[in-house]
C-alpha cells in the first residue's frame, strides 16, 4: 500500500534527537581524542610524511619514497544494516562498506586498490556471510579492486539481541588506494587533491545518488517507523517503490568516474564525497572560498517522504542527507564542458550544480532552499 504518514507531533525533529549528536561527536573528538593520535608518530624511516589527521579530510596520504603516496581511510556502513536485518537482504550492506571507503580515496586523486574488512557478529549465520560477502564482491568488481582479508568477531555479550530473530553484525571497511604516474611524466605521480587549487568562479558538478547512500539512518528510521508507524512494506509515494527497496539501495562507487577526468585531461580542482553531513562536506576542502548552489536537481521522493513523516525541517534534512547528490567535483569554468562530457561517457548523469563564489569562510549556499550553511549546520537565508 502506499506510504501515508501519520501526523507527526508538533515537535520537528533533529538529527540528535534521533540518536546521534554530531555537534558533540565532533566537539569530542576535538577534545579528548585528536590530541593524542596527533601526537602519534611514525618511527620507522621508510615514512617521510603523514597528512591529514589535522584537516578532517577524506583520507590520508601517506609518504614512502621512492613509491607512490599512499591513501587511507576507514569506514563503516551504520545503522543502515538495521534495515538489512530486519529485512533480511544483506548484500546492499556489503556494496555500502566498500563504496564508503572508496568514495572517501578517490577525493584525494588514489586510484582504489584493495580494502580489508571486520565483521562483528553475536553469531556464525552462513546464509547471512554469504549474502554479505556477495556484496563485499560486488562494490570491488564496481571499484576494481582486491579484498585480500578481514576478520570475522564473534562478541555476542557485546552486542544487542535481534529483535528479529537473525543475527546482529557490524560491517567496517579499511581501504588503501595509491596516487598513479602522472601523465606525461616517467617518474612523477598525481598530485594530491585537497581542495587548495578551488578558485572562485570555479564550477561544481554534481553525480546523482542512488538514494540515501548509507548516511541518516538513524533520522530516517526515526521518522518513518517511530513517528509515523511505516513498514518496509509500505510505497513510496510517487515512486511506486516499496520502502524497503528504496533505503536498502546500495551506495554507488565513483571510480570510475572520477578517472574518467583525468583521462579526458582535466584536473579537478576538488572532489568531495557527499556523505554524513550532506552537501556541507564541500567545505572539507582546504581553499577559504564559498559554494553556491543554484542549479540542484529534485531530490528523489524517498526525501520527501522522510521531511513530511518526521516533520523535519529543511535545515536539517540538508545538514544530514545528500539530498539527491552523492558526490561533487569542483573544475575550473573553462573544463566544464569536458568534464561533463567524460562523466557521460563513463555513465555518469552528471549536472551543474553550481558555481565556487570569493566569499571566504566556507559557506555552502542552497539558493532554492534558502539555506546557508558552515561547519554542521544549514540556518536559513537572512
Amino acid at each position: 500500500m502506499n506510504a501515508t504518514p501519520q501526523p507527526p507531533d508538533h515537535a520537528t525533529t533533529s538529527y540528535a534527537q534521533a540518536g546521534v549528536d554530531e555537534e558533540r561527536e565532533q566537539e569530542a573528538f576535538a577534545r579528548v581524542m585528536r590530541p593524542w593520535l596527533a601526537r602519534t608518530r611514525v618511527k620507522s624511516p621508510m615514512v617521510t610524511s603523514i597528512t591529514g589527521l589535522a584537516s578532517g579530510y577524506f583520507a590520508t596520504l601517506m609518504q614512502l619514497p621512492p613509491g607512490p603516496p599512499i591513501a587511507l581511510t576507514t569506514d563503516g556502513v551504520g545503522t543502515k544494516i538495521m534495515l538489512a536485518e530486519e529485512a533480511n537482504r544483506w548484500e546492499p550492506i556489503g556494496v555500502d562498506c566498500v563504496a564508503n571507503n572508496v568514495n572517501d580515496l578517490i577525493c584525494v586523486g588514489a586510484v582504489p586498490l584493495a580494502l580489508l574488512d571486520y565483521i562483528a557478529t553475536d553469531r556464525i549465520d552462513e546464509a547471512v556471510l554469504d549474502e554479505v560477502a556477495r556484496g563485499l564482491f560486488l562494490g570491488a568488481e564496481l571499484a576494481g579492486i582486491a579484498i585480500p582479508g578481514g576478520e570475522i568477531a564473534q562478541i555476542g555479550e557485546m552486542l544487542a539481541k535481534s529483535a528479529s530473530g537473525g543475527p546482529t553484525l557490524d560491517l567496517v571497511g579499511t581501504a588503501i588506494g595509491a596516487l598513479p604516474p602522472a601523465m606525461g611524466t616517467e617518474n612523477g605521480y598525481r598530485q594530491p587533491l585537497d581542495g587548495s587549487k578551488v578558485n572562485p568562479g570555479d564550477v561544481v558538478i554534481g553525480l546523482p545518488s542512488s538514494g540515501l547512500h548509507s548516511n541518516g539512518y538513524s533520522l530516517a528510521r526515526h521518522a518513518l517507523f517511530k513517528k509515523a508507524g511505516l513498514t518496509l512494506d509500505d510505497t513510496v509515494p510517487g515512486s511506486g517503490r516499496r520502502l524497503a527497496d528504496a533505503l536498502l539501495q546500495p551506495t554507488r562507487v565513483y571510480v570510475n568516474a572520477a578517472e574518467s577526468l583525468w583521462a579526458a585531461g582535466v584536473a579537478p580542482h576538488g572532489m568531495a564525497h557527499i556523505s554524513g553531513g550532506g552537501l556541507l562536506n564541500i567545505t572539507r576542502l582546504a581553499a577559504n572560498v564559498s559554494y553556491r548552489l543554484d542549479s540542484l536537481p529534485s531530490a528523489p521522493e524517498i526525501f520527501a517522504l522522510i521531511a513530511n513523516a518526521g516533520d523535519i525541517d529543511a535545515a536539517t534534512m540538508y545538514a544530514t542527507l545528500n539530498m539527491g547528490i552523492g558526490f561533487c567535483i569542483v573544475v575550473a569554468e573553462d573544463d566544464q564542458q569536458t568534464a561533463l562530457e567524460a562523466l557521460k561517457r563513463s555513465g555518469e548523469d552528471a549536472v551543474r550544480i553550481g558555481t565556487v563564489t570569493a566569499r571566504p569562510g566556507r559557506t555552502v549556499e542552497i539558493t532554492a532552499a534558502g539555506l546557508v550553511g558552515k561547519g554542521d549546520v544549514f540556518q536559513p537565508v537572512r
